[in-house]
């Protein structure tokens, strides 16, 4: 039943963003991986769950010509775990589901609540899920104020040859104030 979730394949960058002060961004992959972190960490999750998401997390290599992601043996950087309610399991669009996810990066743990939307039950072919998430940051090193992540996830719940469960996440996160005269 969690083979049709987004495996959690982490493509990771950190990047300085120049539009917002403090701004922090981590953009990754991730891959199930069943003996990537106990799926018991579920039981922090506020909603009963009846997907447990065990995973990798995998840096991304990115063509800085044309953003594209290039393919190419990934860097694993982490550990995730996606634990889910799916109460609508036709997929329809617009239908969603809770999402609660613990990343495990090297700067420390990011934990998230949010919402799933499914996007798509037909394209690329009927049974392949296309769906995106949002989540706000609940648990994050002492350095952030918050922040937020997102998902653009691909489901195949059927196992439909040809195609991967997996989601591309954007993690966002803002610096912690720091009292003044103090450097980073």
């Amino acid at each position: 039943m969690s083979h049709w979730l987004p495996c959690l394949v982490l493509g990771l960058w950190a990047l300085p963003t120049p539009g917002l002060a403090g701004e922090v961004v981590y953009q990754f992959r991730s891959q199930e991986d069943a003996g990537a972190t106990d799926p018991k960490g579920c039981d922090r999750a506020p909603f009963p769950v009846n997907v447990r998401l065990p995973a990798g997390l995998y840096a991304m290599r990115i063509d800085g010509g044309t953003a594209r992601v290039l393919a190419g043996e990934p860097k694993r950087v982490g550990t995730g775990l996606a634990c889910v309610r799916i109460q609508d399991r036709t997929f329809a669009e617009g239908s969603q589901a809770d999402i609660f996810v613990r990343f495990e990066l090297p700067e420390g743990r990011f934990t998230a609540l949010g919402r799933c939307t499914m996007v798509s039950n037909a394209v690329p072919r009927a049974g392949v899920v296309l769906t995106t998430c949002a989540l706000k940051l609940t648990e994050f090193p002492a350095a952030y104020a918050g922040g937020f992540i997102s998902s653009a996830s691909l489901f195949n719940p059927q196992k439909l040859p040809g195609f991967d469960t997996g989601s591309l996440w954007t993690l966002r996160v803002f610096e912690a104030p720091r009292p003044e005269g103090q450097a980073k």
